[in-house]
C-alpha cells in the first residue's frame, strides 16, 4: 500500500464511512504499508519492525475505543499522536522515547546547556486609574475594590472580578496584558472564563451595563461565555466583531498573522466586519482575510484551534514559518532563517510545557530541517 493510499483510508476510517473489510486492511498495514517516497534511516528512525509496531499497538488501541465513539474518540488521539508527517518529503516517522531521541539528535547540538523552557502563568493587569500590577508577583496579595466590584488573584494563573449590585456610575475599564512566555486565564463580573494566550491582551469593563457586553481583544483567547439572553456578548477584533449569546468559542487575531479565526466549538456565533456577516455552527471556523477583508467559512478540526488551551503544540500540515510565530510567542525567543526554506510542511503534536529543545528536536525528526540556538534566538536552517 502507498502512502497515497493509506491515507485516503484512513480519512475513510475517520469520517465513519470505512468499511469492516477497510478497517482490518487498516489494523494489519503494518504488513503493507510502505514508506514508498523515501529510504529508512536506521540511524536517524531506529528499527524499522519496532515503529511499526509500536505505531501499530496505538492504533489497534484507539480502533477498539472507535467502536464505542467513532469519530471524536479517534480524532482526539490524533491530536496527540506520536506520528510526525513531512508532507514536503513524503515520509512518516514515530516519534520515539525522549531518552533514544537526546542520544540520536545529540550531533545536533540542542543541548541541555540552551535549554529554553517554556511559558507559565504571567500577565500585568492596568486598573482604571493606570496603575499596574504584576499577576505573576507577590505585588498582589489583598482583594482590590473598584466601585461594587472586587478583584482577587486566586493564584494558579486565575484572576477573579466579581460585582455586587449595579455600579450606578460610568464603567471603568482594565487591560490584562499577557506577554510573550506567558498565558492566564480571567474570570469576568457576569461569569464568562477567559483564556488569554502569550502576546495577548484583553480590555473589559469592572462591570457589566447597559444592552451589551463588550470587551476588546487583541492575540489570541478562548471564552466560554456565561448565558444571557438580554445582554449579547461581543469580542471587537480590529475592524472585526464576533457576537454571542452563551457559547465557547476561540479567536486567534495576532497582528504578526494573515487571518484572524474565529473557531466555535458549543452555541452559535455571529461573526462581521463592514463588508461581510455569516452566522457559523459548531466545528466551524471563519477566517477573516485581513489584506482583503474577505470573510470565509470552513469546517475544521476544532482539536487544532484548541491545542494552546490544552497545553499542547498542533501542528497540522503548516509551514515553518507559522510554526515558529507559535513557539516564538510561548517561549519568549526570537527566530531567524538561512536558506531556502520553502515547501516545507509539518504535522505533529507535543506538550507545550516541554523544553524548546524537545520540540526543535521532533521536527528535526524529519531530516529536512535543523535548528540552531544561541541563548534566546533560534536559527532555523534547512
Amino acid at each position: 500500500m502507498t502512502k497515497e493510499e493509506y491515507l485516503l483510508l484512513y480519512e475513510k476510517f475517520l469520517s465513519g464511512t470505512s468499511s469492516p473489510e477497510e478497517e482490518e486492511i487498516i489494523k494489519v498495514y503494518q504488513d503493507e504499508f510502505e514508506l514508498i517516497d523515501g529510504p529508512w534511516n536506521t540511524e536517524m528512525m531506529g528499527s524499522q519492525i519496532q515503529a511499526k509496531d509500536q505505531i501499530r499497538q496505538k492504533l489497534l488501541k484507539n480502533i477498539r475505543v472507535h467502536k464505542s465513539n467513532q469519530i471524536s474518540l479517534v480524532r482526539r488521539w490524533l491530536t496527540a499522536a506520536v506520528l510526525l508527517l513531512c508532507v514536503s518529503a513524503g515520509l512518516i516517522f514515530l516519534s520515539r522515547s525522549k531518552k533514544s531521541s537526546q542520544q540520536e539528535l545529540a550531533h545536533h547540538q540542542l543541548k541541555s546547556g540552551n535549554a529554553v523552557v517554556p511559558g507559565g502563568n504571567r500577565a500585568v493587569l492596568t486598573l482604571a486609574d493606570g496603575s499596574l500590577v504584576g499577576l505573576d508577583s507577590g505585588s498582589f496579595s489583598k482583594t482590590i475594590k473598584q466601585g461594587n466590584t472586587s478583584i482577587s488573584n486566586e493564584g494558579k494563573g486565575l484572576l477573579v472580578y466579581a460585582a455586587k449590585g449595579p455600579s450606578g456610575l460610568a464603567p471603568l475599564y482594565n487591560k490584562i496584558a499577557v506577554p510573550r512566555g506567558g498565558q492566564y486565564q480571567l474570570k469576568l463580573p457576569d461569569g464568562t472564563v477567559v483564556w488569554l494566550n502569550s502576546a495577548s491582551s484583553l480590555r473589559f469593563p469592572t462591570q457589566f451595563s447597559g444592552k451589551e457586553r463588550s470587551v476588546e481583544l487583541n492575540g489570541e483567547a478562548y471564552f466560554e461565555v456565561a448565558k444571557n439572553k438580554e445582554m449579547p456578548f461581543k469580542v471587537h477584533v480590529r475592524d472585526m466583531e464576533v457576537r454571542v449569546l452563551g457559547t465557547h468559542f476561540n479567536v486567534m487575531a495576532y497582528d504578526d498573522e494573515e487571518n484572524i479565526n474565529t473557531t466555535l466549538l458549543e452555541g452559535s456565533v455571529k461573526v462581521s466586519n463592514a463588508l461581510h456577516t455569516a452566522v457559523i455552527r459548531p466545528g466551524e471556523q471563519a477566517s477573516l482575510k485581513k489584506s482583503s477583508g474577505v470573510l470565509g467559512i470552513e469546517v475544521v478540526n476544532t482539536a487544532e484551534a484548541m491545542a494552546w488551551k490544552n497545553g499542547n503544540f498542533l501542528f497540522a500540515d503548516e509551514d515553518i514559518e507559522t510554526i515558529m510565530r507559535r513557539i516564538s510567542r510561548w517561549y519568549d525567543v526570537d527566530v531567524e532563517y538561512r536558506g531556502n526554506l520553502s515547501d516545507k510542511n509539518f504535522a505533529g503534536s507535543i506538550s507545550r510545557y516541554e523544553n524548546v529543545s524537545e520540540v526543535l528536536k521532533m521536527l528535526e525528526l524529519t531530516g529536512t530541517i535543523h535548528f540552531k540556538v544561541e541563548g534566546r534566538r533560534i536559527i532555523v536552517m534547512p
